[in-house]
């Protein structure tokens, strides 16, 4: 392959939305389920069977586990099974199965989703050792996180399958049911995201295009604050390893909030110091039973430098340096939001309506590697403006001869992107080495826009108290224009895309009892991912060494990404008096997608010629007793590979085969304690699937101290000092060089928290 297809390739895989993002699949297995009825005792016992050629043997782990503990718990429960719903003891209903919001839109009981949910709450997010978001969201199953700073405050996800590589996201994250992805390329601020009291965190995974529209192709994750009913008062401050100082504040009651958190970092690695602020609040303007009204708005500000990878060739003991390359990479960024919800319970049901503004100003100076020795960096100022507006009726029915609940709901949105590029460097080490980093002159102006609109329908049927099936689905139509500034860029013909996401999913409730509640769903839904507006209109060209000499590689003339997904999975919960309780959860999925953006040499653009299929299983298992400890356990498989082109067959780089998460948390009375590691195996580098990154196991630790209204902890992070590389790619020349992005080794922290 000449060094000039080369580059063309990791340009089209790197700068707009790749690294290959879409481009999956897993595996020449199939798996089927075939629900054997058996109607002994009431219940239905599913089988599980493999067709076609035999799985990796790194797969059965997962697939045993995922087969063979439902029906184990299913044959436990016989004996308790005839008991009806109604008996369900209080223990389960408030410990086991818990009210979701995200799976439906509207609350719901976690065990009668039909697709795969998991919730972190205030007290398990009170337990663990964590440092940002990443932190927290690494302890569900399925969710796994690549570090490109080294302390995870640049985290990238990974959820079956899908990543971004930075470029794109495959994730929506809400805070209280409000995206906060980024309007050109879908990506998300984290820091956003405060660590505060009566937090809950629902992560809803896989194809939810039905309800949330483009996007949500991996997972929805929605960060809630729970007010409670009298006012809590709370502050704390942490100081640790390299740097590391938060200062967290909060007053909160039913009626109104407010927050304010900073978090400033030395940063791991040379070049990398950031700062962070947030302020949220909200005020309830109305709320008499019948009728609500909340103002709420959050502003954020954060600046940062990015230390970029280090090469292989040139790495020291620790990866703490960072390359010339990188030194003028930074960012500053501020986002406003304010948000009106207002509510009306109506005799017919009750309708919900929300408007959000948002205000977005960025500055980021980055830097592409486009070999090992030659890289190009640019300025890019964006002033980004959006609006969104929903309109939802639930507790809704139509008349059928059985309980059903619907929910209709209607949102648009308009967003208005200002993009300008400056030169600042282009060239070998040594010119960046004698550059002052100043920026020229403008390179390129043009502002994108964004309209869409959606509706959608979602109806429960509930033929028995055991059986509930789930139909839904949402049209949605969005259209993307550009205008173009003369002189500094060219006028592209708008984009008009139309997508139809439906969706129908059945849960059946095999065991009900006083101890037990078990279920078993099944779903198939259609998702879709419309091209983000860097990957149509994004106007930074890219050097290359020969004519015309720089290349654009937005297309206008792309289309939305869709695939059709099948799931199956189960949940089971166990409770006792004497206040111990388990759950146990799994899923297996597959997935096929189409039209996936992938780049092309005959038109040096992104074009839509990439397939993929991913197939995986997420398993759960968590044992705990109240006011003494818990013990948990997740496992998630991604086995990812190409459908079409030059690696057919092959697994899709940057995408861990097994990644797990596991813990232990004590409460002795004053004073608790937790151990949870994290470990990812058996990921490639490249799409050829030569070479592989090493696997590693990080342990963390924290130990609190409480007494009356103060609590102090302390917290370690990579106990064990483990060096390790979060993630890596080759070099885009096709040199054996790695660029490769270095985690933290063992850092610290100290705490105090005094409740009011």
């Amino acid at each position: 392959m000449s060094t000039r297809t080369k580059i063309l390739k990791r340009l089209g895989s790197m700068c707009l939305g790749l690294k290959r993002p879409g481009s999956w699949h897993v595996g020449s297995w199939h798996l089927e389920l075939l629900c054997l009825s058996s109607w002994r005792l009431g219940l239905m016992r599913p089988a599980f069977t493999l067709s076609g050629l035999t799985p990796p043997r790194s797969m059965l782990p997962g697939l045993i586990f995922l087969g063979l503990v439902p029906m184990a718990l299913i044959l436990c429960s016989n004996a308790r099974a005839q008991k009806t719903d109604s008996t369900a003891g209080n223990i389960l209903s408030h410990t086991l199965d818990p009210i979701v919001v995200t799976a439906r839109k509207v609350e719901s009981t976690l065990s009668s989703s039909t697709v795969g949910v998991s919730v972190l709450d205030a007290e398990k997010l009170r337990a663990l050792p964590v440092r940002n978001a990443s932190n927290l969201l690494g302890y569900i199953p399925g969710m796994t996180f690549l570090d490109f700073d080294g302390l995870g405050y640049a985290p990238q996800s990974v959820t079956r399958g899908f990543y971004g590589g930075g470029e794109a996201e495959y994730v929506i994250v809400m805070l209280n049911g409000k995206p906060i992805n980024n309007l050109e390329n879908g990506l998300v601020n984290w820091e956003q995201i405060t660590s505060a009291p009566f937090t809950v965190i629902e992560v809803l995974r896989g194809g939810a295009s039905s309800l949330y529209g483009d996007a949500a192709i991996g997972a929805v994750i929605n960060v809630r604050t729970r007010p409670p009913e009298s006012t809590s008062r709370l502050l704390r401050a942490r100081t640790g390893s390299l740097g590391i100082r938060n200062l967290f504040g909060s007053i909160m009651n039913s009626r109104h909030s407010a927050l304010a958190e900073f978090n400033t970092s030395a940063g791991f690695r040379d070049h990398s110091e950031r700062f962070s602020g947030t302020l949220q609040g909200s005020f309830q303007l109305l709320n008499d039973g019948r009728k609500s009204l909340l103002l709420s708005s959050a502003v954020n500000l954060r600046e940062y430098e990015t230390p970029g990878p280090l090469r292989s060739s040139d790495m020291t003991d620790d990866g703490s340096e960072s390359l010339a390359f990188f030194q003028f990479d930074t960012a500053n960024e501020q986002t406003f939001r304010t948000s009106l919800d207002g509510g009306w319970k109506t005799v017919a049901g009750r309708l919900d309506a929300s408007i959000t503004g948002e205000l977005r100003d960025q500055n980021v100076i980055r830097t592409l590697p486009l070999s090992a020795d030659f890289a190009d960096t640019q300025e890019r100022q964006i002033d980004a403006v959006g609006i969104k507006t929903s309109v939802q009726f639930s507790e809704l029915s139509i008349p059928l001869p059985m309980s059903n609940h619907v929910v209709v709901g209607i949102v648009g949105q308009l967003g208005t992107l200002d993009s300008r590029y400056f030169h600042i460097e282009t060239g070998a080490i040594d010119a960046y080495l004698n550059s002052s980093g100043n920026r020229d002159d403008l390179l390129s102006a043009g502002a994108a826009r964004r309209y869409s609109v959606a509706g959608y329908v979602h109806l429960e049927l509930n033929p028995s108290a055991r059986l509930n099936v789930s139909v839904g689905g949402r049209l949605d139509h969005i259209r993307d224009s550009f205008e173009e500034v003369e002189g500094l860029s060219e006028a592209v013909p708008s984009n008009f895309h139309t997508a139809f996401s439906p969706k129908i999913g059945l849960n059946y409730r095999y065991s009900s009892s006083s101890t037990q509640i078990g279920n078993i769903y099944a779903g198939v839904s259609r998702s879709f991912k419309a091209p983000t507006l860097d990957q149509l209109y994004d106007l930074r060209t890219f050097p290359v060494p020969f004519p015309p000499f720089t290349i654009q590689i937005s297309s206008s003339d792309l289309t939305p990404q869709d695939g059709t997904s099948f799931e199956v999975g189960f949940y089971h919960r166990m409770g006792w008096t004497s206040g111990w309780s388990a759950m146990v959860s799994g899923s297996a999925y597959s997935i096929d997608m189409k039209n996936e953006i992938d780049f092309s040499f005959e038109t040096f653009s992104n074009v839509n010629i990439g397939e993929s299929r991913h197939r995986g299983v997420e398993t759960s298992i968590s044992v705990e007793k109240s006011e003494s400890g818990s013990v948990f356990l997740n496992y998630t498989l991604q086995n990812v590979t190409f459908l079409k082109g030059e690696n057919l067959g092959n697994r899709v780089k940057a995408i861990p085969l097994h990644a797990f998460s596991g813990g232990v948390t004590a409460d002795l009375g004053s004073v608790s304690s937790s151990l949870v590691l994290r470990g990812i195996r058996d990921t490639y580098v490249d799409d050829a699937n030569t070479t592989m990154l090493p696997d590693y196991v990080i342990v963390d630790a924290r130990i609190s101290y409480t007494r009356n209204e103060y609590r102090l902890t302390f917290d370690v992070f990579n106990a064990l000092n483990k060096k390790y590389n979060s993630t890596a790619f080759q070099d885009p020349a096709g040199s054996e060089v790695l660029f490769i992005f270095p985690a933290a080794l063992r850092t610290v922290s100290v705490g105090v928290e005094l409740t009011l």
